[in-house]
């Protein structure tokens, strides 16, 4: 088991673009596995781009090794 892993979430917007599987959504899904995975949110941040009308959103995570797991 590593000891840090890292996730990246992206979400592309237009303006056409129907508001499911909103960016909040998906990070929640990726906290919850890793966590069943023996890995807790370290740290993250979120980034987001304008260009042409499109909005690009992205989540990169750090999750770090539940210190209660014993290697």
């Amino acid at each position: 088991m590593d000891k840090f892993i890292v996730a990246e979430i992206t979400k592309n917007w237009d303006i056409d673009s129907p508001l499911t599987h909103l960016i909040g959504q998906q990070f929640e899904k990726v906290i919850n596995v890793n966590h069943e995975r023996g890995y807790l949110l370290k740290e993250w941040k979120l980034t987001s781009i304008i260009h042409r009308n499109h909005l690009t959103e992205t989540i990169i995570a750090i999750f770090e090794v539940d210190p209660k797991i014993v290697w």
